[in-house]
């Protein structure tokens, strides 16, 4: 399955569960940093970060963001 539509099935099935999607894959990020690790692939934990959880976050569009108070 290509990654795109992996990510969009991943969206549908856990729609009402972002944490849960987001512990689901922070699980499958660690087996694959063993794996790495094990055959001696160089990532860095960024790369990491990006190709597994980066992508889940809710998107924000410009001007409804909230910002916090100042002091």
């Amino acid at each position: 399955m290509a990654l795109r539509a992996a990510r969009r099935h991943l969206r549908r099935e856990y729609a009402p569960d972002r944490v849960g999607l987001s512990v689901y894959l922070a699980g499958v990020l660690y087996e694959a940093t063993a794996d790495l690790l094990a055959l001696g692939t160089e990532v860095t934990p960024k790369e990491l970060f990006e190709r597994f959880l980066a992508w889940t976050r809710p998107t924000v569009s410009t001007g409804t963001a909230r910002r916090a108070p100042t002091r």
